[in-house]
């Protein structure tokens, strides 16, 4: 209420044009910003049906806003004279608001001491319940902790031994597993060898051939052979080339 009566008082002090002149900027800064927010909601019917209508409504939005500021600019001198006219009126009131501040202000240091008292006695009424409800909290939590503490330790014994259990389980199944993987492959490179030594003898043969094909000449032939044949197969692609380029 004091907070009110302040902004109120400090409104009614200022000079008339003053505040007029905070009003047609309020109203100019709400009625562009409404201008500008109409404008670009339209632009939201530039892919439907309505587009047609988006020129249409934004000249009448145009149309609207210039209506408002020749109203406004009409009635401002007549919100001046009423000013003016009402400027007795205006420091009055202004004076009986800041009395009414002052007289209430002794009596809002009350209403703070009155509620501050309360809150006091509310606080001392609780403070005993929540001290015994804390302490038995911390007596539980520490019960808890004593009877924990062998089970933790008893724990950490058994973690030793029943890993050692635990792993002479498991070797057998590891070993098991590694023995038939082993066997599957030895039965594998078995199955296979008579293929690998049979391409390693291909293989050999082949090199062998060839080597006597180099050392004999009968390569080079054959070369020959093959660039006479593919010669004017190649010449008449460069001739068909160049005809392209020309």
């Amino acid at each position: 209420t004091v907070l009110l009566a302040g902004c109120q008082a400090r409104f009614l002090q200022d000079e008339a044009p003053s505040q007029l002149d905070h009003v047609k900027s309020a109203f100019k800064l709400y009625a562009d910003q409404l201008k500008q927010s109409s404008h670009k909601t339209l632009t939201h019917l530039d892919d439907t049906e309505f587009k047609d209508y988006k020129v249409f409504l934004g000249q009448s939005i145009d149309n609207l806003h210039g209506y408002f500021e020749k109203a406004f600019e009409f009635i401002t001198p007549v919100a001046t004279q009423v000013l003016d006219a009402t400027a007795t009126q205006r420091e009055k009131l202004t004076k009986d608001i800041e009395d009414l501040r002052k007289q209430l202000e002794p009596m809002r240091e009350e209403l703070r001491q009155v509620l501050l008292k309360h809150l006091e006695e509310y606080r001392d009424e609780l403070k005993p319940f929540v001290d015994d409800y804390l302490a038995k909290e911390r007596q539980r939590m520490e019960e808890v902790r004593t009877k924990l503490e062998p089970v933790v330790k008893s724990l950490k014994e058994k973690i030793g031994p029943n890993w050692e259990e635990t792993k002479s389980k498991l070797t057998p199944i590891l070993e098991a597993v590694r023995v038939k993987v082993a066997e599957y492959l030895q039965e594998a490179k078995t199955g296979l060898e008579p293929y690998i030594q049979e391409y390693k003898d291909q293989v050999e043969k082949g090199t062998i051939e060839f080597r006597e094909a180099v050392r004999s000449g009968e390569l080079r032939k054959k070369m020959t052979e093959l660039g006479d044949q593919v010669k004017p197969h190649f010449e008449k692609i460069v001739e068909a080339v160049q005809k392209f380029v020309s």
